[in-house]
């Protein structure tokens, strides 16, 4: 139950969120004289996520566009980026007033993550050391997350274990399926996963237009599924999903939907009321 209730808020937070240019982008994206004018010409970066003019989200990044950190206002979170010498992510610590997750990952000679290992401490004790293998299909889309832990009390010794599986249609993801109810004995066997921990993500109803978090490093937003949860993987998409459905055990199925309203450069300003609004800034 506390799964379902924590992905129950995770859903609010997606509907806060919910958040190659044609020769002739007029007729293909249907703007008219009540669309934004951009005042980004060149590339851009995601800097704010407001709601009500109050920000929840910002992003910071150099004049360059590297990202460095990202703060969550409304959970008092922030997330600080480092990079390797090739210029890719190989960090992100995110730390609260209760706990930190420092999330570091090992590349291939391809440039591709091919493992990663997520320590959390709480309070000055580590209480989860969750170590993932990553697997990629021909197309060099991430389709599968292996994951073991160790749990506290902190012994060196995996005593769980789950599966990430993500779907996709082109260059966005449409399913995300997890489970990380698995048992693994002192002998090191497997229990079966429990079906209790199945929950599965549909995205749904792509737009054509360009998403704000496509603006974002790839290696951050494969942290944010890691860390934050396997609904933030939709931010690996590079369009905009307008619907997501929720399916955790036997539970009816829980729906979200979200609109936008675009710049003239195809990118998601803000939803239909001018409520919630997405701020970016120029890559100089």
């Amino acid at each position: 139950m506390k799964r379902y209730l924590h992905c129950l808020c995770c859903i609010s937070l997606l509907t806060l969120i919910l958040s190659c240019v044609p020769p002739d982008p007029a007729m293909v994206y249907g703007w008219n004289s009540n669309t934004p004018v951009s005042t980004i010409t060149g590339p851009r970066i995601l800097h704010k996520i407001d709601s009500a003019n109050i920000t929840h989200t910002e992003y910071f990044s150099t004049p360059g566009g590297v990202l460095e950190q990202v703060k969550f206002y409304k959970t008092n979170n922030q997330i600080t980026v480092s990079y390797n010498l090739n210029n890719s992510v190989s960090k992100m610590l995110l730390t609260s007033r209760t706990h930190t997750m420092d999330l570091n990952y090992t590349y291939n000679s391809a440039g591709k993550v091919t493992n990663a290992i997520l320590k959390k401490n709480v309070m000055g004790i580590v209480s989860e050391e969750a170590h993932f293998w990553l697997t990629y299909n021909s197309a060099g889309k991430l389709i599968k997350l292996d994951r073991k832990s160790i749990l506290a009390p902190y012994n060196g010794t995996f005593t769980h274990y789950g599966v990430v599986n993500l779907t996709w249609s082109g260059d966005n993801v449409v399913k995300v399926a997890e489970n990380h109810m698995g048992i693994i004995h002192p002998d090191g066997s497997l229990e079966p996963l429990d079906p209790m921990g199945n929950t599965v993500y549909k995205f749904e109803d792509y737009d054509n237009k360009i998403s704000p978090y496509s603006t974002l490093p790839n290696e951050f937003r494969l942290g944010m599924g890691i860390m934050v949860g396997s609904l933030t993987f939709y931010q690996y998409s590079y369009n905009n999903n307008l619907k997501m459905q929720m399916e955790f055990f036997n539970f009816p199925p829980v729906i979200t939907y979200g609109n936008y309203i675009y710049d003239t450069h195809n990118y998601p300003v803000s939803d239909p009321t001018g409520v919630a609004k997405i701020i970016y800034k120029p890559i100089l």
